[in-house]
C-alpha cells in the first residue's frame, strides 16, 4: 500500500476531508506540509515533523492565526521528486490547497516547485538549498531557506578566517560531497569560487548518499593529503564517513556544510573523540545557542528532551513565516486563496530578530522567490560533545580553532 501521509493526533488530517471548493473552509486552518518521513533521508522529515508539532502548539496557544487554530497535514514524499510532484497534484487539484509548505530535500522540493508553478499555487520552501530551483525564475516558489550560493560564500569566508598567517592559496583543501542536487550544487559552487580566488583543490570526490560503506571514499580523500576537508553530507552518510576516517586514522580539519555534521545527535552516533580530533565545524542555517532561538529551543527540549537539529530549526522558522503570511492574507479576505497567499508572501518584511535563524530579515525577491535576508552561521563542536556558534562575529558565542 502506498504511503501517502502520516496521521497523528491533533496535527494531521486527510487532505480529502479539509477543503471544499476553491477556498479554505471554516475553522481550523489546515495546511499541507511535504517532508520525507520515510526513506534514506527520513531523519530530516522526522525532525521537521517534531518542529511542526512545536510550532502548531505555540501558535495555537497564542490564539492561532486570525483567531483560528492551525492544523498541519504531514505528507510523506520519501525525498523523491516524482512523489513530491504527485502529492502536490493531489493537494492542489483534489484538495484545492491554496498554499503548501515544503520541509524537504532539494530533489523533492524541485519536483514540487515545478508542479506548483504550473498549478499556480504558492510553495514555501523551508529546507531545500538548491540554487538551481531559484534559477528557474518561478513566480509561485518562495524560498525561506538559504541557497547553495550562500553556503559556498559562507564556507569560503570562514576558511579565510581560520587560515591564519598562511594564505588560503597555500593550503591543501579537499572537497567531499554527496551527489544529489543539494550536495553537488554547493560543492561545485564552492570549487568555482575557490578556483576564481586561486585556491587549490587537491581532490574533489563525490559519493551516493545511500552508500553506508565510505571507507574507499575516505581513503581517496586521505591519499590527497589535505589539511582541510570541506564535506557536504546528510547525517547517515556523515556517520559512515566519520567511522571510516577513524578506521584509517585520518585526521584533517573538517568543515561541514548542512545538517549532517551539525546534527546534535552526532556524539551519540559516533565516538565524540573523532569529532574532536577532526576539529569539526559546520556551515549551518540554525544553532540553538543564538539568542533568538531561546523560546523555540525550550519548547522543543520540553517536548522531546533534546536540542532541535538544523532540520527542525529551519522548518519551524518557515512555519512561523507562513503564519505571518496567512495573517496578512486574512486581513484582506476571510477566504484564503492561492492569489491572496501569494500576494501576502510577496509583501512580507520580517525583521531578523523575529526569526529563529541567523537571517538579517525575511523578504522575498519578486524575480525568483529567494529570501534576500538569508544568512548562515558556522558552529564548531567543543570537545566533540556540544556546538557553539563561532561565525560571524556579530552572533558568535565562541572562537574558531585555527588551522595549524
Amino acid at each position: 500500500m502506498r504511503l501517502r501521509h502520516c496521521l497523528y493526533a491533533g496535527l494531521v488530517l486527510a487532505a480529502s476531508t479539509f477543503l471544499v471548493g476553491e477556498t479554505w473552509a471554516a475553522d481550523p486552518l489546515r495546511v499541507p506540509m511535504i517532508t520525507p518521513l520515510t526513506g534514506s533521508i527520513a531523519v530530516l522529515g522526522q525532525d521537521s515533523k517534531k518542529a511542526a508539532e512545536v510550532a502548531q502548539e505555540t501558535i495555537n496557544a497564542a490564539g492561532g492565526i486570525g483567531g483560528r487554530p492551525l492544523q498541519l497535514e504531514i505528507v510523506d514524499t520519501q525525498g523523491r521528486p516524482e512523489i513530491a510532484r504527485r502529492e502536490m497534484e493531489r493537494l492542489t487539484r483534489e484538495g484545492r490547497a491554496p498554499v503548501v509548505l515544503a520541509c524537504d530535500i532539494s530533489a523533492g522540493t524541485s519536483g514540487a516547485a515545478q508542479f506548483a508553478e504550473s498549478a499556480q499555487v504558492p510553495l514555501l520552501n523551508g529546507s531545500a538549498v538548491s540554487a538551481d530551483i531559484l534559477a528557474r525564475g518561478y513566480k509561485w516558489y518562495f524560498s525561506h531557506q538559504i541557497s547553495s550560493d550562500d553556503e559556498a560564500a559562507t564556507a569560503y569566508a570562514y576558511m579565510q578566517t581560520i587560515t591564519g598567517a598562511k594564505p588560503l592559496a597555500d593550503r591543501r583543501i579537499a572537497l567531499l560531497y554527496e551527489d544529489s542536487p543539494r550536495g553537488a550544487g554547493t560543492g561545485e559552487r564552492l570549487r568555482k569560487l575557490m578556483d576564481a580566488q586561486g585556491v587549490k583543490v587537491v581532490s574533489e570526490i563525490t559519493y551516493n548518499r545511500a552508500d553506508r560503506n565510505l571507507l574507499p571514499v575516505m581513503r581517496k580523500v586521505q591519499d590527497s593529503a589535505p589539511e582541510l576537508v570541506v564535506w557536504i553530507g546528510y547525517t547517515e552518510d556523515v556517520v559512515a564517513g566519520l567511522k571510516a576516517a577513524r578506521q584509517l586514522d585520518f585526521k584533517p580539519f573538517v568543515l561541514g556544510i548542512g545538517g549532517g555534521l551539525g546534527d546534535p545527535r552526532l556524539p551519540e552516533l559516533v565516538d565524540p573523540a573523532i569529532i574532536d580530533q577532526l576539529h569539526v565545524a559546520n556551515v549551518d542555517y540554525f544553532n540553538p545557542d543564538i539568542k533568538r532561538t531561546t523560546a523555540f529551543r525550550e519548547a522543543y527540549m520540553k517536548r522531546f528532551g533534546t536540542d532541535p537539529s538544523s532540520y527542525a530549526g529551519t522548518c519551524y522558522g518557515a512555519i512561523m513565516t507562513l503564519k505571518a503570511a496567512l495573517e496578512a492574507a486574512l486581513k484582506t479576505s476571510p477566504d484564503l486563496t492561492s492569489i491572496s497567499v501569494r500576494d501576502a508572501l510577496r509583501n512580507l518584511d520580517i525583521p531578523g530578530n523575529d526569526t529563529v535563524t541567523p537571517f538579517r530579515f525575511i523578504r522575498f525577491d519578486p524575480a525568483n522567490g529567494r529570501n534576500l535576508g538569508a544568512e548562515e552561521l558556522v558552529a564548531a563542536w567543543v570537545g566533540g560533545k556540544r556546538k557553539e556558534t563561532v561565525f560571524p562575529a556579530g552572533i558568535a558565542v565562541g572562537k574558531p580553532v585555527m588551522l595549524p
